[in-house]
């Protein structure tokens, strides 16, 4: 499953953004914007969760809406789509190889320190980090 999502982030960034992400050594201590979404892999359930940082979400809201000063409303907007994006092409690159996936809507859930987890996929773009964190869902 990691696998799929680590593709489908590097995919997104490069392919629908024209932004090519580089592993990030080490995690941020300022606050991210971050969205949750379930998702299910057919066996267990699972939630994504996309922590990215205020100047990514900037430039993808430069890039998809042509906003160069977004407010926080669209900001958060834009990171529960990020993580829509993200899931969704996972969902649609499983479809490819007949595994079963679902996705569920994505919420906002605050603007906050990334959490510490062995399960995070960290990146970084112009020194600023985005990160996709999974927990699972079934107790």
């Amino acid at each position: 499953m990691n696998e799929l999502l680590q593709t489908a982030m590097m995919e997104v960034f490069s392919q629908t953004f024209g932004l090519e992400l580089q592993p990030c050594e080490a995690p941020p201590a300022e606050d991210g914007y971050t969205a949750e979404i379930p998702f299910s892999d057919g066996r267990e359930s699972f939630s994504a969760a996309v922590w990215v940082q205020k100047p990514i979400l900037r430039r993808l809201a430069n890039l998809l809406l042509f906003e160069e000063d977004p407010d926080e409303e669209t900001l958060r907007d834009l990171t529960s789509e990020l993580a829509n994006f993200i899931v969704g092409h996972a969902k649609m690159a499983a479809s490819d190889k007949n595994l079963p996936y679902s996705i569920e809507t994505p919420r906002f859930s605050g603007i906050k320190p990334l959490e510490q987890s062995d399960r995070t996929l960290l990146y970084e773009f112009e020194n600023q980090c985005v990160a996709l964190q999974i927990k699972g869902l079934n107790g």
